[in-house]
């Protein structure tokens, strides 16, 4: 099998893809996540380690550890590692080894084509240092490109480029900065002057603001002897708790970083705003970058289609805050920037490999419904086909959540309305993250059922040792409508008032000339640096010289916005803000019971639309349908179902239409597979419930597990490659992992027997999290949130009343469970940290069991 492959040698993290059959799947190189730590570990008999196996090595002996030494590139003096010398292009070339090798391992043999990317600002110097490291490596032949072309070429096959579309790829990886302006030309990106970085900045340096910051608070407890073995591995434990700290404040507004060194043992708390006061003049570095990038470009912001963002640092929210208050320009992030590199690397094999054009496969432009919106703000794509899309208005991504995105449910196909006023989530400025159409009504029903989304598309297909990037498949055009500042489309060769469109502006043929959407006022970066800063001196204590600066500040803003009868008028104007603490729109599945004779209940599936208290009946469903699933592509449902004699599992189209019994004596709730193939459930063999995986095309029954222990809750996880589940050890219901391909009983431990009796245990739509419910007693339980790797468990709910059968929100920003007996259930919905409660279910209404992904 040809193959092409594309690898990204970063800074801090290596990652690969694959290019199979047009399609590029992301390499799973390591055994925690798809890519490993840039890292070698010299052992003291000369062998190497790589990746994940030197970084655990490395915690002990940190003096064979060699990090960072993308960094050294070109530099002449060696690095010494355990007393051996080692140039950085050596040390590279030991790691591309390794990564050629773990490739070849998995996809049975070496690639047709491989493509190794480098910072855009590497001069001939530093690239010829690059091939050098590719001959040590026995790499074969390798061709090389510059990490913001290979970005923009992943953003390509995602979201329609327009040939002559003009882009700015800002790029904030483990250790380095960089931003380059490319247009595209064809099937490829010509580069648009120089590019602009800051070589010694990125996650990294983060990463030593927040170490920084804990050893101050720890003061004088955190001195200890260098040369205590036992004091340096705690303080690399230490280090390694403030990097998954910083990562977490991309989704969570606080969290707390564990602290055990030799005799001390305490946690401390870290918030949002704390990190982006640390990180903010560095952040403010990258947008001078940027601006020089622009400049030496000769492109003005107006100009620009979008910001694609790239490196796992770009998830950071306040990245794509200032980036769209100083532009004004939409900012566009795929769900896994981290990837994107060594995607878009994989995607410029095709050439040897075989292949059409990259752009062919991405999404043609929507055409737009005949009342476009006349205000709002523009998203450059819609986050279920893989970006997350964050409106120009100088926002920072929602509360608890990060710039990147994660598949809904509504359709960016032809014959949808174009998006209007995205839903505000932090703050009081709207950040797209479920687009919210200003024209609902001309959205036709999905199937014929009323209230449904259309079907979104599945995740990328994978191969062995890939990882899936979730919603990646066939994404909506950059610029569907015009971004904000930029000079609407007219038809062809039709001049615009005032001198025409800005040059390098695309021109659209198409006769609806929609007029330009209004921007909001530009916020200047030293102001949004300087809240930043008076956050931190009201958390540090100097809240009186805090306050006096802000009603300073306030006092002056109230006075240059003293009302005019124009101002007045403006305001009128604008459109309602939308309520920022509304939830998802996302068609839910619930079980209503409904009274009948006998004082017994009648089980339906109903589907609604959480804030309206409309319920409708799904078409197709039976008395007895109990625990409702929504396919991935939300194009069937499978539930199970009781006649009063037998239990079974029955699965129909999402009109009704189709409905067949696929398993007897089964029950359970049902999961499906990522590619919506396959199905598992709790099936009886031999007198115990075992999990079941059922082939739905080929009808193929397989028994997954075997042991006669008891267990059940089984629920798929979105790369397809695991099931969850809970398992009764030693009395102790306690959650596990079972790998699908190789079912090895029990599998991997995520929930401790300390935690307590747990169930009902379901993956978060990326699969970093997982909810659970808690027993407290027979009376009530809680909601529990807990990292796949078992880290951080901790209750999310803490009502006194029983709480159950938690269901993610297809953005994984809220989550709906049940409240209540069993007599007597309510659906609920709040967001994981804890905040925005809010019940659904009407007083005296029977509602359980929601599913909303």
């Amino acid at each position: 099998m040809q193959y092409g492959l594309g690898i990204d040698l970063g800074t801090t993290q290596t990652a690969a893809a694959v290019r199979v059959d047009g399609r590029v799947e992301v390499v799973r190189l390591g055994g925690r996540r798809a890519e490993i730590p840039s890292l070698v570990f010299v052992k003291p008999d000369g062998g190497l380690l790589i990746g994940e196996a030197a970084e655990r090595r490395g915690q002990a002996e940190p003096a064979r550890l060699a990090r960072e030494f993308k960094r050294r590139m070109g530099d002449p003096v060696p690095i010494l590692v355990g007393g051996t010398p080692f140039s950085a292009h050596a040390l590279t070339a030991k790691l591309l080894r390794h990564v050629l090798d773990t490739v070849a391992g998995l996809q049975d043999g070496p690639p047709a084509a491989i493509t190794v990317t480098h910072p855009a600002n590497w001069g001939p110097y530093k690239r010829e240092q690059l091939d050098q490291a590719i001959k040590l490596a026995d790499a074969g032949p390798v061709q090389t490109r510059s990490e913001p072309e290979a970005a923009a070429l992943q953003h390509a096959t995602a979201r329609r480029i327009a040939d002559g579309e003009t882009v700015a790829v800002y790029d904030l990886g483990g250790g380095t900065f960089d931003v380059a302006v490319l247009r595209r030309d064809g099937d490829g990106f010509v580069l648009l002057g120089e590019p602009e970085g800051v070589e010694q900045l990125g996650g990294i340096d983060f990463d030593e603001a927040v170490f920084g910051h804990v050893l101050t608070v720890l003061g004088d407890k955190a001195d200890l002897d260098p040369g205590d073995p036992e004091a340096v591995a705690a303080l690399a434990r230490l280090r390694r708790d403030c990097v998954e700290a910083k990562e977490s404040l991309s989704f969570d507004t606080e969290t707390m970083i564990p602290v055990a060194l030799p005799g001390l043992h305490t946690r401390i708390r870290l918030n949002r705003s704390e990190l982006e006061s640390m990180i903010a003049p560095s952040l403010a570095d990258t947008i001078t970058a940027t601006q020089r990038a622009l400049r030496g470009a000769g492109v003005a912001p107006a100009q620009l289609s979008a910001f694609l963002l790239a490196g796992g640092s770009s998830r950071i929210p306040l990245v794509s805050q200032l980036l769209s208050t100083e532009f004004q320009r939409p900012v566009v992030a795929d769900p896994h920037p981290e990837h994107s590199i060594a995607m878009g690397a994989a995607v410029a094999t095709a050439v040897v490999v075989g292949g059409g054009s990259p752009f062919a496969a991405a999404a043609p432009p929507p055409r737009p419904a005949e009342s476009a919106p006349t205000g709002g703000y523009s998203p450059i794509s819609s986050p279920q086909w893989g970006g997350a899309a964050v409106a120009a208005t100088g926002a920072a991504p929602a509360n608890g959540s990060s710039a990147t995105g994660t598949p809904t449910s509504t359709n960016p196909g032809a014959g949808s309305p174009p998006y209007g006023t995205p839903t505000p989530t932090y703050g009081n400025a709207p950040v797209s993250s479920t687009p919210v159409s200003s024209a609902p009504t001309s959205t036709p029903p999905a199937n014929g059922v009323p209230g449904q989304a259309a079907p979104s598309h599945g995740p990328l297909a994978y191969s062995r040792g890939s990882a899936s990037i979730p919603g990646a498949a066939a994404p909506t055009a950059l610029g569907t409508t015009p971004p904000i500042g930029m000079a609407p489309r007219t038809g062809a060769g039709t001049a615009l008032a005032g001198g025409g469109a800005p040059p390098g502006v695309p021109q659209d043929p198409r006769p609806w000339p929609p007029p330009p959407l209004p921007g909001p006022p530009k916020r200047n970066l030293s102001k949004i640096l300087m809240v930043a800063a008076l956050v931190v001196a009201v958390i540090a204590g100097g809240t009186a010289a805090g306050l006096v600066l802000l009603n300073k500040s306030n006092k002056d803003k109230n006075a240059a916005a003293t009302p005019t009868a124009t101002t007045a008028s403006a305001a009128a104007s604008q459109a309602a803000p939308v309520d920022p603490l509304a939830p998802p729109t996302d068609t839910m599945l619930i079980r209503v019971d409904t009274p009948i004779a006998g004082g017994k209940k009648e089980s339906k599936v109903y589907s609604f639309t959480p804030g309206s208290d409309t319920r409708t009946i799904f078409p197709g469903t039976k008395a007895g349908d109990v625990l409702p699933k929504w396919s991935h592509s939300r194009q069937q449902i499978a539930m199970t179902h009781n006649n009063g004699e037998h239990t079974s599992i029955d699965v129909m189209n999402a009109d009704g239409s189709d409905r067949h019994e696929v398993a007897d004596d089964a029950g359970g709730r049902v999961a499906w597979s990522a590619d919506d193939k396959k199905i598992a459930f709790m099936k009886k063999f031999d007198g115990t419930k075992q999990i079941a995986v059922l082939n739905l095309e080929t009808g193929e029954l397989k028994q997954l597990t075997k042991t006669k222990t008891q267990k059940d809750d089984a629920m798929w996880s979105p790369d397809g490659n695991s099931i969850l589940y809970w398992l009764n050890r030693d009395g102790v219901r306690q959650v596990y992992e079972l790998t699908v391909a190789n079912p090895k009983e029990p599998g991997r431990q995520i929930t401790k027997p300390e935690t307590g009796q747990v169930n009902d245990p379901v993956y978060s739509p990326d699969g970093s999290q997982v909810l659970f419910t808690l027993e407290v007693d027979q009376d009530n339980s809680d909601i529990w949130l807990v990292g796949i790797d078992g880290s951080n468990p901790h209750r999310v709910t803490s009502n006194p009343a029983r709480e159950m059968d938690p269901t993610w929100s297809p953005d994984g920003k809220w989550f709906a469970f049940v409240r209540g007996d069993y007599d007597h259930p309510t659906v609920v919905i709040q967001r994981p940290d804890g905040s925005g409660e809010k019940v659904l279910t009407k007083p005296g209404a029977y509602e359980g069991h929601p599913c909303w992904y």
